[in-house]
């Protein structure tokens, strides 16, 4: 199966920070450099997860822009498809605080500016694209299977717009913040999954499976890996509770370590679905 992830692909900048009694200052204990963006993300780990993945958005024509797709590449994501646009690369700055809880401050930079999709695969996943970018889209192309994972920031500012591109994607991706928010914009629903941190993930009207024990040092990335063990397992035609149980896995490796898309490989996850009695 062809799959393509489309979306957001940045450059993440990640601090780490201590408990401070000054509300307007602290220090910075660790600082980190990374590949992020939430289609970038996805896409490195349905990589690990053995599936052909084609990358599309966009990069700036700065070294940013190179690093990540030679990142993207040394993970085996196919990145021909990926634009190299004058402007700055996405970038994201991530505060992570001592439980692994985190801010994110993002620039979109060329994100903004990507428009054009090829077509010609069998699914399409799309992450924390604007909603003009996924109507134009949608609208240019014949795509019969997608699923949908908008982000925050665009399901608060535009939950119309979210709504009515929701009700065609065959899978939504929402935490439970944006589910509560949404909900009542949609009039139509096929699969909803709701991750919902430290109690797990559900299916709206479905299963629900708890969060496997582990100690979160960054919850940066943890959602995009979740939807790639997921849309792993659901590609694969695993029920409901398998498919969540394979996105709590990936999302909780991840948590397990700084950053959004962290150093390991296809035998730690099998390790861990090993340990955790998971299906991959």
């Amino acid at each position: 199966m062809r799959i393509s992830v489309v979306g957001n692909i940045n450059i993440d900048l990640n601090a780490v920070i201590g408990d401070s009694v000054n509300s307007e200052e602290n220090r910075i204990k660790k600082l980190g450099l990374s590949s992020g963006g939430s289609a970038a993300n996805t896409a490195i780990m349905l990589s690990r997860l053995g599936r052909k993945v084609f990358l599309q958005g966009a990069v700036g024509d700065d070294l940013f822009g190179e690093y990540l797709i030679e990142r993207c590449s040394r993970e085996r994501v196919e990145t021909g498809y990926v634009k190299v646009l004058t402007g700055g690369t996405g970038l994201c700055f991530a505060v992570i605080g001592g439980q692994g809880q985190r801010h994110l401050y993002t620039y979109r930079g060329v994100n903004e500016k990507y428009e054009t999709v090829a077509g010609g695969f069998d699914f399409y996943h799309f992450a924390g694209i604007s909603t003009g970018q996924l109507s134009m889209i949608l609208n240019s192309l014949n795509i019969e299977r997608f699923s949908y994972n908008p982000g925050g920031i665009v399901t608060f500012e535009r939950p119309h717009e979210v709504s009515k591109l929701a009700e065609s994607a065959e899978v939504l991706f929402l935490n439970e913040t944006e589910w509560a928010f949404i909900s009542p914009f949609l009039n139509r629903m096929n699969t909803v999954v709701v991750t919902m941190g430290v109690a797990g993930s559900r299916i709206e009207k479905g299963p629900a499976v708890k969060a496997f024990p582990v100690e979160a040092v960054d919850t940066t990335g943890a959602g995009d890996a979740f939807n790639a063990g997921f849309l792993h397992a659901y590609l694969s035609g695993k029920q409901g509770d398998e498919c969540l149980k394979v996105g709590n896995l990936l999302g909780a490796i991840v948590t397990m370590q700084v950053g959004a898309v962290p150093e390991f490989d296809y035998g730690y996850i099998l390790e861990k679905s090993e340990l955790y009695k998971v299906e991959l």
